[in-house]
């Protein structure tokens, strides 16, 4: 992947808080002045290992890391996920089947590697009531954790997560 990125760097000369100089970075590579910058991302391959299919997290279970309460909406909850069901601590992605049930409004779940940004992008919509699954890939942070976002108006909803493989 290819980004290109500028930003602009201030100099506080004598150190009294106030900058005295203010330019826009310039990439050398590229005649004129005030370029961004291109350059390139690779990311590591990485190998997909199967595991049998093996139930994470059930919010209908009794309290507990991996169990109850339900979610609750506006609210992220963090699920860590090394040395359960078989994903080792060199993890870095999970293959998963959520499913939701029990909603008391509308919403969706956004799943993603938990301690980074919350995304705009769901993993799962839902309407009251309705028990609905899906399937995805998602990322797991450095501790190995995942975070579940519940974005619904109000209530709650209980969410079951079963791992079937993990990218390392």
């Amino acid at each position: 992947m290819t980004i290109s990125n500028q930003a602009t760097i201030s100099y506080d000369a004598n150190v009294d808080g106030t900058n005295e100089s203010a330019e826009l970075t310039d990439d050398p590579s590229i005649g004129g002045t005030s370029d961004p910058t291109d350059f390139v991302v690779v990311s590591p391959s990485m190998d997909f290992f199967t595991l049998t299919p093996c139930r994470l997290v059930d919010t209908r279970s009794a309290a507990g890391t991996y169990g109850g309460p339900a979610l609750v909406a506006g609210a992220a909850r963090a699920f860590p996920l090394f040395d359960q069901c078989g994903i080792p601590a060199t993890a870095r992605a999970v293959s998963v089947n959520l499913t939701v049930t029990q909603s008391t409004t509308a919403g969706n779940l956004r799943l993603y590697p938990a301690s980074t940004p919350l995304p705009t992008v769901s993993s799962i919509n839902y309407v009251m009531g309705l028990t609905r699954a899906n399937n995805s890939v998602v990322g797991l942070d450095g501790l190995g954790e995942l975070g579940v976002y519940c974005a619904q108006a109000s209530g709650t909803t209980h969410f079951i997560l079963d791992v079937n493989g993990y990218f390392e």
